[in-house]
């Protein structure tokens, strides 16, 4: 029987290292080569203009999220829908994307936008990825080192924020009746405040509950926005706004630190992002 000693040991290290990096090497490149996929997919749509293209990415984008997410050496996803908070921010910024560049995009600027979509689709993978643990170590990012899961929270949020201004913009472009933008509103939000509320680790009910609360305020939000003197990407700001406020003192809420401070914080920046659509509305 051969003896392990320290010797043996230490020689085993560097094999085990370079395993684990070829691990991560392997993760991160299925994650450049699924977002040239899904923005290939993206410019074959804005090339075909067929909506069944887009939910076909849509359905893609959350497979490819949930085999990233699941590849995480600290994942303990064993159910189908233990990922499917993760999924929400993909497959929403991909229909978001889609309906937004068709309509704004046209001749080789759909090509352009299409392929260069492969951009965001890295970054949004990327950070669904980091998000997995809390305690995510720090990578190169272009030329700087980044803080894994603060990067990853603030590329989601900003996501967020982004893809509800699209789905907004839309709503307004697609000139639906008020009952079916306030519903469509409603939707969006409640689907992506579970990605800025599921940073607290609530469990799956509790965080949609409190998601579904947002939604049904910023349904009402539409509603009244129906009835002011706003229109298309006004009244889309207007509503994207609300979302900041009303998701963020909920998310600090529920982490214990909402305060008088905080709280005015927040409306401080909604009522001068509202100042600013009010004024720019005026004149233009």
């Amino acid at each position: 029987m051969k003896e392990f000693t320290p010797a043996r040991r230490a020689e085993r290290l560097p094999e085990r290292a370079a395993q684990a990096l070829n691990g991560a090497i392997t993760r991160v490149d299925r994650i450049y080569a699924l977002a040239i996929v899904l923005a290939l997919g993206m410019t074959t749509f804005l090339a075909v203009d067929q909506n069944w293209i887009l939910l076909l990415l849509a359905g893609l984008a959350a497979l490819s999220t949930d085999g990233i997410v699941r590849t995480h050496p600290l994942a303990r996803f064993e159910r189908l829908d233990d990922t499917a908070l993760y999924l929400f921010v993909p497959v929403l910024f991909t229909l978001g994307l889609g309906l937004f560049l068709e309509e704004v995009a046209d001749g080789y600027w759909t090509l352009a936008a299409g392929l260069f979509s492969a951009i965001p689709y890295w970054l949004v993978l990327r950070a669904e990825y980091e998000s997995v643990d809390r305690r995510a170590r720090a990578f190169r990012f272009l030329w700087i080192d980044v803080d894994g899961y603060q990067f990853s929270r603030l590329v989601l949020n900003g996501f967020t924020f982004g893809t509800s201004f699209l789905f907004f913009a839309t709503v307004y472009d697609f000139d639906l009746s008020l009952l079916t933008a306030s519903f469509a509103a409603g939707i969006v939000s409640f689907l992506l405040a579970i990605e800025v509320l599921r940073e607290e680790a609530m469990d799956t009910a509790r965080t949609m509950m409190y998601a579904a609360a947002i939604g049904v305020l910023l349904a009402e939000t539409a509603w009244a926005t129906h009835f002011l003197p706003l229109e298309g990407s006004a009244a889309a700001v207007f509503l994207l706004l609300a979302l900041y406020l009303m998701t963020g003192m909920m998310h600090n809420y529920l982490a214990g630190r909402l305060s008088l401070r905080t709280a005015s914080e927040f409306i401080a920046v909604a009522l001068a992002g509202l100042l600013v659509v009010t004024i720019s509305h005026s004149y233009i």
